[in-house]
């Protein structure tokens, strides 16, 4: 954007803001950014009129910020002033005359504000991006033997590129919903999500009543859920198993007919063989109640009964297995985009786990920060897609030192609710949307799971009674689904336990 014209979006701004009944907003500091980037020494010989204009138009822009905030311009001045300095350039002062002259409703006055200052705004962003890739380049070119690691070099770039890369569109991308009160359709659109939420038409229902109830009726699209639990207690067993469950039970969310609703998992840690025979076995297991061998059982047959059973509600399913030190979030969010590309509507995201990425582009400020921004970045490129995103996460040591006391085993999660034990980042919960806490342990040689709800961000309330339950486990085999059965879930058990042992319960 050459000086002129921004000089004329300066003035028309200003002049606009100070239009605004309230005039509660002010770009003068933007504004004087403006002049201090303009400099006139630095226009070619022979356009010593182009100069003058500009050194004049300067002078305007800085008297018009030098007025007190609390007062108006004189229409009828401003434009003398213009005339003035714009010389003979006649186009020049028309520019600026069409842009004060109109009267202005509240609203066409606001967007006009807003498009003026995100214009000025992106000049500077455009400036400073080329300024960050000349010096990489020149760097790369010319100083190539002092860059020891390509891909560090890379990464430190993106993450200096990273707070820049804005679209430049009419909707401001970070806006993942706003609602006008004034605008009856705009209430409409909200009051239907609402309702379908209730209906449960707009919930992702579990295999599993009592955790049901402990989520209001289910996940909700673009909820970011975080389940905690010690190491070796079931983590991956249980995400495998409401991964499953939300194609069993769900019709697809996605409103856009030509897109195909996808659920994802990628694992950062277990191999695909071991997730991919754990869901053949929870699924057989749900349809026979008898311990499956999958050596009685064909490669095809396996494959049949998985593929069939998965897809039966029309969700198209993709697992992945990655190496986290390699994928960054953003190669999270590419990986997305690259599906959408492809006609995918990602309805669900399953990352086991999340926190074994590379934190790369990610805050590296206090001890916990970069989990914390980690986990914030993927919830809201998830939120704003209305994909619902899980994943396990670690508790911390001091809950485990809890066990080593004298807490009981079957209170565990009961007890650590809402206190902040997380692995690394004790403030998550003031990230994600809702935290489930989850614990395994014996009691006279039988296995049980316990879960617990800590924060969930909604506004309704349920009864303390349903944040609790727990269940007994089948011998070897994974916690049967309930939803069209008698509930398995129960409250209380005895005082004595010990730790689970079962290879089974070895996966999260």
């Amino acid at each position: 954007m050459d000086s002129k014209l921004l000089l004329v979006k300066s003035i028309t701004l200003l002049y606009r803001e100070s239009q605004l009944p309230d005039r509660a907003v002010s770009s003068v500091d933007l504004i004087r950014t403006v002049l201090e980037s303009i400099k006139t020494n630095t226009i070619g010989i022979g356009l010593n009129t182009d100069r003058e204009i500009i050194q004049s138009l300067k002078q305007t822009v800085l008297e018009m910020c030098n007025q007190p905030h609390d007062q108006g311009y004189d229409k009828l001045i401003l434009l003398q002033n213009i005339r003035v300095n714009s010389g003979l350039d006649d186009r020049l002062y028309e520019s600026i005359r069409q842009g004060i002259e109109d009267e202005l409703s509240e609203g066409a006055l606001k967007r006009s504000i807003i498009s003026l200052r995100k214009s000025i705004e992106n000049h500077f962003r455009e400036d400073k991006i080329s300024e960050i890739l000349n010096t990489a380049s020149q760097a790369f070119k010319f100083n190539r033997d002092k860059i020891k690691d390509v891909s560090e070099f890379i990464s430190q770039l993106m993450v200096q590129l990273e707070p820049l890369q804005l679209t430049s569109t009419s909707k401001d991308p970070a806006v993942m919903d706003d609602i006008d009160i004034g605008d009856v359709s705009s209430l409409n659109t909200m009051f239907d999500k609402i309702k379908q939420i209730d209906n449960g038409s707009k919930l992702y229902r579990t295999g599993w009543q009592w955790l049901n109830r402990m989520t209001q009726g289910g996940f909700r699209p673009g909820e970011t859920v975080v389940v905690g639990a010690l190491q070796h207690k079931y983590k991956t067993g249980f995400t495998l198993s409401i991964f499953a469950q939300i194609a069993l039970f769900n019709q697809p969310k996605t409103e856009d007919k030509a897109k195909k609703p996808l659920l994802l998992r990628i694992s950062f840690e277990d191999e695909l063989v071991n997730n991919l025979k754990f869901v053949y076995q929870y699924l057989k297991y749900n349809e026979t109640y008898q311990y499956v061998d999958i050596a009685d059982t064909t490669i095809g047959e396996m494959s049949e009964y998985v593929k069939k059973n998965l897809s039966v509600n029309g969700f198209h399913v993709k697992m992945m297995r990655v190496d986290p030190s390699q994928w960054t979030y953003r190669s999270i969010c590419n990986k997305i985009i690259e599906l959408e590309a492809q006609g995918y509507s990602v309805e669900v995201l399953m990352l086991d786990y999340l926190s074994k990425v590379n934190r790369a582009g990610c805050n590296a400020g206090v001890i916990g920060s970069e989990m914390g921004d980690l986990l914030n970045r993927m919830r809201n490129f998830c939120s704003s897609r209305g994909t619902l995103l899980i994943s396990p996460h670690q508790l911390s040591t001091e809950a485990k030192n809890l066990i080593r006391g004298t807490l009981p085993e079957e209170v565990f999660v009961k007890e650590i609710a809402e206190k902040g034990y997380w692995e690394e980042n004790k403030g998550l919960d003031r990230i994600f949307d809702l935290g489930l806490l989850i614990h395994l342990f014996k009691y006279n040689k039988e296995t049980y799971f316990a879960i617990a709800r800590d924060k969930h961000r909604i506004p309704t309330i349920i009864d303390d009674d349903d944040k609790f339950a727990m269940m007994k486990f089948p011998h070897k085999m994974p916690i049967p689904h309930d939803i069209n059965g008698d509930d398995i879930s129960f409250k209380k058990i005895g005082k004595a336990v010990s730790n689970a042992n079962d290879d089974l319960f070895k996966m999260g």
